[in-house]
């Protein structure tokens, strides 16, 4: 090979390599996310055509200043929280910060990847992918203003529906155990209420929500054995159930396993995944060593309170034996709106 066929090869070579750079550059720059890589004192490295647009300058134009003046100053120190999280074994954080742009504030959701690091594993260089969350997070405000709302209107009417029942009742023959009991269902719904708001009416938690449809038992609490598989149910189903639990609960405080001094109640449930069909939750009270137990002898409300929960709110079934050692209620219901 003479030195013009050298010369030539390494030409070719050469090309090749600012070829295949441009359409690198290219590739990036076609990018709709915004893209940038800077080191850890925040100087930009580089920049593509959609970090630059946003920020209304020409991509070369960034390269050498520091990113830090286009993060907003109230999350500044978040984000670099977060980034400092950034390890050769954990290599990508994702941060939602306030970004400064040509047209003022935007929310925006960042991807960051460390991709060099020193012999102590703190990254010397990262590079940061982001898009437009804005809209997204003006929904989001949108709907947090509506739930608190929404919480507001119902804890009023739950504390108008109590004023209208200790006047409506007030100075008549109504027994004061009844008067207990309407007040008693009516904080189980508050209940209820509150475990949804936590949620953002996203559902609830089954273990969280059966500590507090139980809260009625107090100390009695401890006599109750809690198994069951972590689950979320959804919200049309939470209020149904707790009702159905305080009226085993408050059941057993009167008649059952909680009306002496020995007796136990399990407390289990389970979910079970059919073929083509929901999942399906079956949960089972089971009383043993309380009171006597003797088959009541008409259906009382909180008897229909239960089945009519179960079977029209959760779409359910429901079974209610009454045997010697006692009272042992199964429940199973299909699982709807997206619970997990």
């Amino acid at each position: 090979m003479n030195l013009h066929q050298v010369a030539h090869r390494r030409s070719a070579s050469t090309g090749g390599k600012v070829e295949q750079a441009n359409l690198l550059r290219d590739i990036l720059d076609a990018q709709l996310e915004m893209v940038c890589r800077f080191s850890r004192d925040g100087t930009i490295r580089f920049v593509n055509r959609a970090y630059a647009g946003a920020l209304g300058f020409a991509p070369e134009q960034l390269i050498g200043q520091s990113v830090w003046p286009f993060v907003s100053s109230p999350d500044r120190g978040h984000v670099e929280d977060e980034i400092g999280q950034i390890t050769p074994e954990n290599r990508v954080v994702e941060v939602e910060n306030g970004f400064e742009t040509a047209q003022g504030t935007r929310w925006t959701l960042w991807r960051n990847v460390g991709i060099r690091f020193d012999e102590e594993g703190r990254w010397l260089e990262a590079q940061s992918s982001g898009y437009d969350i804005t809209d997204r997070k003006l929904l989001e405000e949108q709907r947090e203003l509506l739930i608190g709302e929404l919480n507001h209107r119902v804890r009023n009417t739950l504390m108008v529906v109590q004023g209208i029942a200790q006047q409506t009742f007030k100075g008549t023959e109504m027994p004061v155990e009844r008067l207990g009991a309407f007040n008693a269902r009516l904080y189980a719904l508050s209940t209820a209420h509150s475990a949804l708001s936590r949620s953002n009416w996203g559902g609830a938690d089954l273990a969280d929500l059966v500590g507090q449809a139980l809260s009625a038992c107090g100390g009695d609490l401890a006599r109750i054995d809690i198994l069951g598989p972590h689950l979320m149910l959804p919200p049309g189903a939470v209020v149904s159930l707790v009702l159905v639990l305080h009226e085993l609960a408050t059941n057993a405080i009167k008649y059952g396993a909680l009306a002496n001094d020995e007796g136990r109640i399990a407390l289990e449930w389970q979910v079970t995944v059919g073929e083509n069909q929901p999942a399906t939750v079956e949960l089972v009270w089971t009383e043993r060593a309380g009171a006597p137990v003797r088959v009541p002898e008409r259906t009382g409300f909180g008897t229909r309170l239960i089945t009519t929960s179960v079977r029209h709110q959760l779409g359910g079934e429901v079974s209610l034996d009454y045997a010697v050692e006692g009272l042992c209620c199964r429940i199973a219901f299909p699982l709807r709106e997206g619970a997990a």
